[in-house]
């Protein structure tokens, strides 16, 4: 029987439901004694007088219980009410990975995340004698800050752990000859019913690792039988001929993992782990090795910050550690005589221990800043160790506890013992000190949020970031940054069809003034400026911005960035290109700035030319959508309009069907003749109309490769009438067959879109 709202079970008040499954009903309840909101998951009443299933119940409570990771669902309490038997978990928002698997594949480098986060998970757990059993896409979940949860540990068995060990030792009997687990994701040895041990993991987080990849499982037949057959007999398909962006390296991973006996699999979770991080370095070395001949050996001091550990208990933490590690880049480029790596491609680096011959290698540095965080309640602890890349000897090291209040002086602090560590010469230059943006902490944690969000680049991390920029200024009105991050969002959003031209104006237009009264001498503040006056206003003027931003931080790589695209909408290619490659030079392993060269070359007619550049940034991240799709538009200029269709099919995987990309798409179709698909792609956003915001410009685009001009043209101009900023990007490939009709020049013309 259902619960209904109101119910009470104990201290816990229920609200509404969330879900069910076989083994339990979940909630969404009031935790009335500590003040917040919770799952709580009740038995089923037709097992309430069960004993194996009570037994399996409060088994899986205890299996949590004794597990502390950040990748595992944590258990606040269980108990008896009512005849009722209830656990009370954290509540997770977000997703199951088998609902996001719903729509393709994942990309490479996110399935790796994930897998990492799952394999830490495990790895805890079985160093805690559980074995979970059930690993399946159900059991796993993704949070909207894009972690990990592993989720029911009802079949989880407990083997003999260390003495050292606090976690159950005693070992879960089954019947003999009873298969435990779920068909598809189940280990040869269950499939046997013979005894298991952690491996039976590895082979299930390998066959999800492959459907992660894939967008199909490792092994499925049509009844349940031809499964469990194909895991005892078959190998599932090499996973490089579904998935192009998928290495043999990677790929013999997932089969090492897949293997039928167990002892030729990963020996441990930790194992994986590592194996899998080692993949992660080889991407990097390989961007690396493409950026490194844009600069010389630098003669100056030379320093790159790496992204600060998390060593909070709330792992949602994260988002400070990289905002520390970030505030601490902006004051040492204020440095005269100090190089400093940018943000971009320091962060490259984050998560695990790093070799620092190969970051310094990499970034062309002499010297890395590490650290990490720990922040619980108003106190805060922060490490710091100034490292040599030459010999890996530490320079300086130094540990700050104080109040959370203190963040800014304690970068402030890091940031002077640098220079007296470096020994540099200021002259009479004075030490730069952080500005303090502002004095409401809990706005500035929400900013920082929002930055973390806005550099994962996904439609939905946008809205996130709006979301979070948007509390913070209503915690602090005066927030500049805020206010800026609140205007560039919706300029962006704006630009990718993800918000209607006129609303996302209108927010823009009252946050930039805003922030320009509060703080007109702030490079982010004159992007947003800049952002405003040309995308919303059609200001070509609004340049003055930019180059203002750049007279003020000559090292601001997002300015460099977009003053090249800048000159680019106003046909000024050399100069573009020269921006570029400076900003190339500044920040190597950059995905934006190389693929924002590979852009520019493209504009001028050099397709061939273009397609190296594009590939210095997928080698940087395999899965970086902007380059995937210039680099379609290349193939597309060479009339390689399959390798075209080909990446522009990952793209709308990657981007789970965004609109933007399935009218390139739709429009590649068309051009390479495939009549029919394109038809199809032009009615799926015809019919995403009926329920969001489809830019006019996108059904525009397929239609003109369908050859129904005079249609293409007439919601071309309704684009127009709306004012979409993407027809700033005229120049794209996307817009070939538009641009040819004299029509088209005539309608840019008369919306002072050509210069």
């Amino acid at each position: 029987m259902s619960l209904t709202p109101g119910t009470r079970l104990g201290s816990y008040e229920i609200l509404a439901p969330l879900g069910a499954g076989g083994m339990g009903e979940v909630y969404r309840a009031r935790d009335h004694k500590l003040k917040r909101e919770v799952a709580v998951k009740v038995l089923p009443e037709h097992f309430a007088g069960n004993p194996q299933a009570l037994a399996r119940f409060e088994r899986e409570a205890q299996a949590i219980a004794h597990l502390s990771h950040p990748s595992i669902l944590a258990i606040h309490d269980f108990g008896k009410d009512q005849g009722i038997t209830f656990a009370v978990t954290e509540l997770l928002k977000g997703e199951t990975l088998r609902s996001r698997l719903g729509s393709g594949c994942l990309p490479v480098r996110k399935a790796i995340e994930y897998t990492l986060e799952i394999s830490g998970g495990l790895a805890a757990a079985h160093e805690k004698g559980i074995i979970h059993r059930d690993v399946k896409p159900e059991n796993i979940f993704l949070t909207c800050d894009g972690h990990v949860k592993i989720l029911d540990f009802g079949l989880a068995k407990s083997v003999p752990a260390s003495a050292s060990d606090e976690g159950p030792t005693r070992t879960l009997q089954t019947e003999p000859g009873a298969v435990m687990g779920t068909v598809g994701y189940m280990s040869p040895e269950q499939v046997r019913a013979t005894s298991v041990d952690h491996r039976t993991d590895i082979f299930s987080l390998g066959a999800i690792l492959y459907e992660m990849l894939s967008g199909r499982r490792a092994f499925k037949g049509d009844t349940a039988a031809d499964t469990m057959s194909a895991i005892l007999k078959e190998d599932p398909q090499e996973l490089s001929e579904i998935n192009s962006g998928v290495s043999p390296i990677l790929d013999a991973l997932v089969r090492r993992c897949l293997e039928k006996n167990p002892g030729e699999r990963f020996q441990s979770a930790r194992d994986l782990g590592f194996a899998l991080q080692s993949i992660c370095a080889e991407k990097r070395d390989s961007g690396a090795a493409r950026a490194a001949h844009i600069s010389e050996e630098p003669e100056k001091p030379s320093i790159a910050v790496l992204p600060f550990a998390n060593m909070s208990p709330d792992p949602e933490q994260e988002y400070f550690c990289e905002g520390m590690a970030e505030e601490i880049i902006n004051a040492l480029t204020k440095i005269e005589g100090l190089r400093v790596a940018a943000r971009m491609s320091a962060f490259q680096f984050k998560g695990g221990l790093q070799d620092a011959r190969l970051v310094g290698d990499a970034l062309k540095v002499k010297m890395l800043l590490e650290g990490s965080v720990r922040a619980a309640g108003n106190r805060l602890r922060v490490t710091a160790q100034l490292i040599k890349v030459e010999d890996g000897y530490h320079i300086w090291s130094e540990r700050y506890d104080r109040d959370l209040e203190d963040v800014f002086a304690i970068q402030d602090e890091i940031a002077a013992n640098i220079v007296n560590a470096l020994r540099l010469k200021l002259g009479r230059q004075d030490l730069p000190r952080t500005k303090r943006p502002t004095y409401n902490l809990e706005a500035y944690h929400l900013y920082l949020r929002g930055k973390h969000f806005w550099h994962h680049r996904q439609p939905e991390m946008q809205r996130r970031a709006l979301e979070s920029y948007q509390q913070a200024r209503e915690k602090d009105p005066t927030y500049a940054l805020a206010q800026a991050g609140i205007a560039w969002i919706n300029c962006i959003m704006a630009i990718y069809g993800l918000i209607r031209p006129d609303l996302a104006r209108a927010a823009a237009k009252t946050a930039t003034e805003r922030a320009l009264s509060l703080d007109d001498g702030c490079a982010d503040v004159l992007i947003a400026s800049w952002g405003l006056g040309l995308f919303f206003d059609w200001d070509w003027e609004a340049e003055r911005a930019l180059r203002r931003a750049l007279d003020l931080e000559p090292n601001n790589i997002d300015a460099r960035c977009f003053h090249s695209l800048h000159l680019w909408f106003m046909g000024r290619h050399e100069e573009a290109w020269h921006e570029a490659k400076l900003a190339q030079e500044s920040d190597p392993l950059s995905t934006y700035a190389n693929s924002l060269a590979g852009w520019a070359l493209l504009a001028s007619g050099q397709n061939e030319e273009a397609v190296p550049e594009l590939q210095k940034a997928l080698d940087i991240d395999p899965d970086y959508v902007l380059a995937l799709t210039l680099l379609a538009g290349a193939h597309m200029r060479s009339s390689k309009y399959e390798q075209a269709i080909s990446v522009l099919e990952r793209v709308i995987s990657i981007t789970r069907r965004s609109p933007f990309y399935i009218a390139w798409l739709g429009w590649a179709y068309g051009t390479a003749g495939r009549s029919d698909e394109a038809r199809a792609m032009l009615n799926e956003l015809k019919k995403r109309t009926e329920r969001e915001y489809v830019s006019p410009l996108y059904i525009s685009w397929v239609l003109s490769e369908l050859k129904e001009e005079g249609d293409a043209l007439e919601w071309l101009e309704k684009a127009l009438e709306v004012r979409d900023p993407y027809l700033f990007f005229w120049r794209t490939p996307v817009f070939d067959s538009l641009r040819s009709d004299p029509r088209f020049d005539g309608l840019l013309r008369r919306f002072n879109l050509i210069r």
